[in-house]
C-alpha cells in the first residue's frame, strides 16, 4: 500500500541520510520543453523527457522521485486551458515515476508534489470553498494514482499551507511533508517564522517539516538550524540556486554544483533527513551531493520548544481617536473627501478643518477611485490628521500595489499613526485606458484585510515577527445596491471573518436599500454606515447612473429635474436630509459623500445630523 511505502520512507530518515531529486520544471525547460508553457503540459505532450529527468536523478543516487504535478490544480491551470485535465495530468505523471523506477529496478519512492495556488495575475475572489476544492482534486488524483507520500512544498504563507494540509487529511492518511519556501534572510526571522509554523503544523499532524526553494541555500540552511532547535521531526531541505538570470532569451540558475553540495553537507550537519535540490538544480547538482552524504546518518538533536508569540510584542498604537469607540453614544459622521488630481491639496486640507470644527468624526479617502490618478491618498491622510486631529479612513486597492509594495506601504502607515484602513479591491486600470497603466492585484480586498490582520497580530504575510504590532482598524466595502443581496451579505460576513471591523457602502439613494443595511448589521456584527451621495444639480444625478455598483432611481432623477437649476441644490440637500433620517433609524451613522470633494457641499448635513 501507498501510505505504508510512505511510512517505510519515514522510518529510513531516522536512520540515514535520504537523498531527493532536484529540479523538475527548470530541467524540462533546459532540455528545450517551452518556456511559457506549464512543466504539467509534459506530462501528456512530452512524457519522454519527463521521464528522461526522473531517470537521469534515479541514476546518480536520489532515492525520492517528485512527481511532475507542482502546479497541476484546476486554479493555476485554469490560465493554460487546462483545468479540467487535472487528474490525466497528475494520473500520467506519477504513472511516468513508477515506470522509471521499475525500468531502473530501483528501491526509490515516490512524493506527490503539491505546490501553493499562489497569488492569481487577476482579480478575481476565490472563496475558501474554491481553494479547498482546488487543493482536494490535486491530492485525490495524487493518492488515487498511488503515491508513497505527499510532499507540500514552496509555500510562503503560512495559512494557506495550513488550509492545504487540513484538505490533505480530510481525504487521505499518505505521509506528509510540509516546505516552506526559504525567504527570510539568514539569521534574521528565521527561527521565528520556523517556531511559528512549527506549532501550527505539529497540530495538524504532518510527519515531516522543512524548507525549499527560496534566494539561497544559505537561507535554507539558516531554517535548518532553526527547525533542528524546536522540532523532533524529520528535517527536508531542497534548496534552489538562487535568483534566475535571464541569458539570451532564456531565464536560467547559475550556482556550481561543488558549493551546492558543500552546502548540503552543511544542511546535513545541521540536523536534517532528507535533502535534494529545487529549482535550477540538475542530475549533476545531486550526483554530487550523494557523493559527500552517501551512507552518512542523522545527526543527533535536542530540541529545544520555545513557543513564539508575536500576539506578544508591543502595539504600535495610533496617537488618533478610534472614531468607532463612539459607535451607540452619537450618531457617527464620516465624510468623503478624496485627493486632489494633481498637487493642489491645500483646498482639499483647508475643507477637512472646516469639517474639523464642524463635529465630523473621520475623513475617509479614496485611492485612485475609478483608477484616476491622483496624489497619495497615505500624504493626504497624514496632512489631515497633523492639521485637524481627525482619524482618517485610508482606502487601500490592490489594483495598484503587489505584496512586496503593499506591505511596506501599510507598515509605513502605521509608523504615520493612519489608524484605520479599508480594503478594497480596486476599479480596473483599464476604466482609465489613457493612462496606459496595468492592473497588479497581487492582493484582493479579502486578502487585503488579511494581511491587515496578521500585521496586527506582529507578523506579515508568510507570518514572520515584524518586531511590534499594528493596531489598524480593519474596514470593508458592502454595496446594498446589488440584485442578489444574499450573495453580497455572504461576501461582507467572509470579509469578517478575514477582520473586517466596520463597513463603508456605496452611495445609496433608496430608503428600502438603507433599511436592509440595518437588518444586515444585525446579522454580520459589524457597524455600517450608509453612503448618503450628495446631489448639487440634475446633471449631477444622472453622473451617479454611470458610476458602478450605484442604483438611481428615476423618480430621484425627475425630481432634481423638476426644479429650477437654482434651486436643485437645495432639492439635494433635502434629498440627502430624508435619506439621513432613515439611515439613523436603522445605522450608527452616516458616510457622506459631497461632489468634487467639496467640504461645504457636506456641512449643512453634518449641522443636521448633530441636530438630531
Amino acid at each position: 500500500m501507498p501510505a505504508e511505502r510512505g511510512r517505510k520512507l519515514l522510518a529510513r530518515l531516522r536512520e540515514t541520510i535520504v537523498i531527493g531529486d532536484g529540479a523538475m520544471g527548470t530541467e524540462l525547460w533546459r532540455r528545450g520543453f517551452p518556456q511559457g508553457l506549464p512543466p504539467e503540459q509534459a506530462n501528456l505532450t512530452a512524457p519522454d523527457l519527463v521521464k528522461s529527468v526522473h531517470r537521469d536523478y534515479l541514476s546518480v543516487g536520489a532515492q525520492v522521485l517528485t512527481t511532475n504535478t507542482f502546479a497541476a490544480n484546476p486554479l493555476r491551470l485554469r490560465q493554460f486551458g487546462l483545468e479540467k485535465q487535472v487528474r490525466e495530468l497528475v494520473t500520467t505523471a506519477v504513472r511516468l515515476a513508477k515506470e522509471v523506477i521499475s525500468e531502473s529496478n530501483a528501491d526509490a519512492f515516490i512524493a506527490g508534489s503539491v505546490g501553493p495556488i499562489g497569488q492569481l495575475k487577476n482579480p478575481l475572489e476565490l472563496s475558501d470553498e474554491d481553494l479547498d476544492n482546488a487543493y482536494r482534486e490535486l491530492v485525490l488524483a495524487l493518492a488515487d494514482a498511488g503515491v508513497d507520500l505527499l510532499v507540500f512544498e514552496t509555500f510562503v504563507n503560512l495559512e494557506d499551507l495550513r488550509r492545504a494540509i487540513k484538505v490533505a487529511k480530510q481525504v487521505t492518511d499518505l505521509p506528509i511533508i510540509a516546505q516552506l519556501a526559504a525567504i527570510d534572510d539568514a539569521g534574521r526571522g528565521t527561527e521565528g517564522r520556523a517556531a511559528l509554523a512549527i506549532f501550527e503544523l505539529e497540530k495538524l499532524g504532518i510527519d515531516a517539516i522543512g524548507t525549499n526553494c527560496g534566494v539561497s541555500p544559505i537561507r535554507n540552511l539558516a531554517i535548518v538550524r532553526s527547525l533542528a532547535r524546536l522540532t523532533e521531526l524529520p528535517i527536508t531541505a531542497s534548496p534552489n540556486l538562487g535568483f534566475a538570470q535571464y541569458v539570451d532569451g532564456r531565464f536560467v540558475y547559475i550556482g556550481e554544483p561543488q558549493e551546492f553540495a558543500r552546502i548540503g553537507e552543511e544542511i546535513w550537519q545541521s540536523g536534517a533527513n532528507l535533502i535534494g535540490g529545487c529549482c535550477g538544480t540538475t542530475p549533476e547538482h545531486i550526483r554530487l551531493l550523494v557523493e559527500r552524504l552517501k551512507g552518512k546518518k542523522p545527526q543527533t538533536r535536542i530540541a529545544r520548544r520555545v513557543e513564539v508569540k508575536p500576539e506578544e510584542q508591543p502595539k504600535l498604537k495610533s496617537p488618533i481617536p478610534n472614531f468607532l469607540s463612539k459607535v451607540g453614544d452619537e450618531p457617527i459622521i464620516i465624510v468623503e473627501l478624496d485627493p486632489p488630481r494633481g498637487l493642489d491639496y491645500e483646498p482639499i486640507l483647508e475643507g477637512a478643518k472646516t469639517l474639523a470644527r464642524a463635529g465630523v468624526d473621520a475623513i475617509s479617502i479614496g485611492d485612485n477611485s475609478l483608477a484616476s490618478i491622483r496624489l497619495s491618498n497615505l500624504v493626504m491622510a497624514h496632512l489631515i490628521q497633523r492639521e485637524t486631529g481627525l482619524p482618517t479612513i485610508c482606502h487601500f486597492a490592490g489594483r495598484d500595489h503587489n505584496l512586496i509594495g503593499a506591505q511596506s506601504l501599510l507598515m509605513g502607515m502605521a509608523v504615520l499613526g493612519i489608524p484605520a484602513v479599508l480594503a478594497v479591491t480596486g476599479d480596473p486600470a483599464k476604466l482609465a485606458p489613457d493612462v496606459g497603466a496595468s492592473s497588479v492585484y497581487d492582493l484582493n480586498s479579502f486578502q487585503i484585510m488579511e494581511l491587515l490582520s496578521k500585521l496586527n497580530r506582529g507578523v506579515n504575510w508568510v507570518d514572520a515577527p515584524i518586531g511590534k504590532r499594528t493596531d489598524f482598524i480593519i474596514g470593508a466595502g458592502f454595496n446594498p445596491n446589488v440584485h442578489n443581496l444574499d450573495a453580497e451579505v455572504k461576501r461582507l460576513k467572509r470579509k469578517v471573518e478575514k477582520g473586517a471591523q466596520f463597513a463603508l457602502t456605496q452611495a445609496v439613494f433608496e430608503p428600502e436599500r438603507i433599511k436592509a443595511c440595518g437588518e444586515v448589521m444585525k446579522e454580520v456584527g459589524i457597524p455600517i454606515f450608509v453612503g448618503i451621495g450628495i446631489l448639487i444639480s440634475a446633471r449631477n444625478a444622472s453622473f451617479w447612473k454611470t458610476v458602478p455598483g450605484v442604483k438611481m432611481p428615476d423618480e430621484i432623477l425627475k425630481r432634481m429635474e423638476s426644479v429650477p437649476k437654482e434651486k436643485q441644490l437645495s432639492e439635494g440637500i433635502t434629498i440627502a436630509r430624508e435619506l439621513i433620517e432613515v439611515a439613523l433609524e436603522n445605522c450608527p451613522g452616516v458616510f457622506l459623500i459631497p461632489p468634487f470633494s467639496r467640504a461645504e457641499y457636506a456641512l449643512p448635513l453634518v449641522e443636521f445630523v448633530r441636530s438630531k
